[in-house]
């Protein structure tokens, strides 16, 4: 079952809550963006946890203290992670800690974004963009590099629901724009 997004933003909004009572902001931070990686491409895994099976409740609470006992994760966080198992909503999950690093860092002035590109790019290249994306949008930005090989060559960044477009797909886009408006 997967959660209502007004549910999901509750439950954010719940550990956000935690994490600012207990000065974890920067654990929490951490903490969501390791799980959303580990948690990234799992459907099987998601889907176990998730689905009403003749596996009882208690075996599925077990299988997070296993899984996630080496990632030193915060007890609250896991204890929000069984509750989901209970209630056959862990495919919320990451949903959930995206929602939850966006309320944590927004209060540290932080923003996420995401950085296209044709192939991987170096993470000395991402801090270089990060720089002058944060300069131009005034925020600290963080981004996530994504592949898509659509763009041709370039990058696309998109932070904030604002793109910053310089793959040769978008320059190929806006000539043929500038084009068909000219017509």
């Amino acid at each position: 079952m997967n959660l209502k997004e007004n549910v999901v933003k509750n439950w954010a909004t719940a550990l956000t809550n935690i994490a600012v009572e207990q000065n974890k902001i920067d654990d929490f931070i951490e903490q969501s963006n390791v799980l959303i990686e580990a948690l990234k491409g799992k459907e099987d895994f998601v889907k176990i946890l998730t689905v009403k099976s003749h596996h009882d409740e208690i075996a599925k609470v077990k299988i997070i203290d296993e899984t996630f006992s080496s990632f030193e994760i915060d007890e609250n966080i896991l204890n929000a992670m069984k509750i989901l198992v209970e209630m056959k909503a862990f495919s919320s999950t990451r949903t959930i800690l995206k929602h939850l690093r966006k309320n944590l860092t927004a209060l540290h002035d932080i923003t996420y974004g995401v950085i296209w590109s044709v192939e991987e790019i170096s993470e000395q290249q991402i801090i270089e963009i990060e720089n002058k994306v944060s300069k131009k949008i005034g925020k600290h930005v963080k981004l996530i590099n994504k592949i898509d090989k659509k763009l041709i060559g370039g990058l696309q960044v998109i932070v904030n629901n604002q793109i910053f477009d310089g793959s040769v797909k978008g320059q190929l886009d806006a000539m043929r724009y500038e084009v068909l408006k000219r017509k």
